[in-house]
């Protein structure tokens, strides 16, 4: 007896749309793509789903939701004319005029290799879906549901699009806020790397750490902690590959000076980064850890321009709370970024994967002393104006504050141990 094949199973969304108001336009080059043109009353468009078209999520916070929100309450009959309206990706759509239905059929299993969904005006679906949920949720949502009714907006559903086809559109599209590049990559499915690395390695920081934009914790609510530029620039800073651990003229101040340009380095060889699976974690939060230990030398106080007095009992979040690691200040990266790097000799390849040759924090807990009075030395003879916070920035771009902390490690690693 014939197998049968298994059929993916499919959500179809049906909007009832006019005839007069929606039309199927072939696409000029290529006769497997088409698109529906048209305008939908808005309590339509929120039967919509999101999917996996759009970069980015939405922030119903920003300047442009409150906008978008601004005009259906106040002007909801001019909405499609202020609007830009929504582009959708489909797998497939038909409109059936005698039942005045637009049909589309939407994977319900999420596929690597199918991206579907609200292509661009994510902002606009979702503005709309908090409206349409708050006046079903009001008691006297009459005003709310009346200026919804009143709001139409444009739509095009494109039908057909490949993966590679939903990702340039998408990118092409979403221009009424600059689309960061780190977003884009994830969309492009360049960090897939590091997003596994997270996940496996840094399983209780993986939910506060943003792969695209406006991305927040499920379990709190709230926008993520960091992105993804963050994890880069901390595995940057360790890198021995890009910057060989005993290489006393090659450091990396690019990840002090430039997130973009560490993405770039990135995407030129992800394979650079791949050997760093196993000290991952610890990279990202050995910047934590140095500013924890810093905090409580006798020296340090709240006079000196590099530091901010912190919190009673603050723990940096990437420690988590850790009782060993409360800081009493906060340091300017300027100074915690170039002592952290200065640590790269006391990692080595083993079997293609990085790995620490001594314990990390008992190095740091060892001679924080010393790393931090090398730097001192460095603040007080180059950094001219020390009441001027902005002069921390060249301070922490200048390669010869690296160059002396790396050769203050390599000086500590070349001193006989007391027997």
């Amino acid at each position: 007896m014939a197998t049968k094949t298994a059929v993916p199973a499919s959500t179809q969304v049906v909007l009832h749309v006019s005839p007069q108001l929606i039309k199927r336009i072939p696409d000029p080059h290529e006769t497997r793509r088409w698109c529906y043109v048209g305008t939908i009353p808005a309590l339509e468009g929120v039967k919509l789903l999101r999917g996996s078209a759009n970069p980015r999520l939405g922030n119903l916070k920003s300047k442009v939701a409150e906008d978008i929100r601004n005009t259906i309450q106040n002007e909801p009959q001019e909405f499609h004319l202020y609007n830009r309206g929504m582009i959708v990706s489909a797998p497939e759509a038909n409109f059936d005029t005698e039942k005045k239905t637009l049909t589309l059929e939407n994977p319900t299993v999420e596929n690597a290799s199918v991206l579907w969904g609200i292509l661009d005006g994510g902002h606009t679906f979702d503005v709309l879906n908090e409206q349409a949920q708050a006046a079903a949720g009001e008691s006297s949502g009459a005003a709310s549901l009346a200026a919804l009714k009143d709001t139409w907006l444009d739509l095009k559903i494109r039908v057909g699009l490949t993966k590679d086809e939903v990702i340039a559109a998408a990118a092409a599209n979403n221009t009424s806020v600059q689309l960061r590049p780190w977003t884009l990559a994830n969309f492009r499915g360049q960090l897939e790397l590091v997003k596994q690395m997270v996940a496996k390695e840094m399983p209780d920081l993986v939910d506060d750490i943003a792969f695209k934009e406006n991305e927040t914790n499920e379990g709190t609510g709230e926008e993520r902690y960091w992105d993804v530029l963050d994890v880069l620039q901390r595995m940057t800073l360790l890198n021995i590959v890009l910057y060989p651990g005993f290489d006393p003229s090659k450091h990396p101040v690019v990840a002090y000076a430039s997130k973009s340009r560490v993405l770039d380095l990135y995407l030129d060889d992800p394979t650079k980064y791949k050997a760093m699976s196993q000290i991952v974690a610890s990279a990202f939060r050995m910047p934590a850890i140095v500013e924890a230990k810093l905090s409580q030398l006798s020296k340090v106080h709240g006079n000196l321009a590099f530091v901010t007095r912190a919190k009673s009992a603050e723990v940096d979040p990437a420690l988590k709370a850790r009782n060993s690691s409360v800081r009493k200040f906060r340091f300017s990266d300027a100074v915690l970024f170039p002592i952290v790097a200065a640590m790269r000799p006391l990692i080595e390849m083993d079997g293609g994967k990085l790995q620490w040759t001594v314990d990390e924090i008992q190095f740091v807990d060892d001679h924080i002393g010393a790393l931090y009075d090398t730097f001192l030395s460095f603040y007080k003879d180059e950094v001219a104006d020390k009441t001027n916070k902005g002069s921390l920035s060249g301070m922490g771009k200048d390669a010869s504050l690296w160059q002396l902390l790396h050769a203050k490690v390599l000086a500590i690693l070349a001193t006989p141990k007391r027997k």
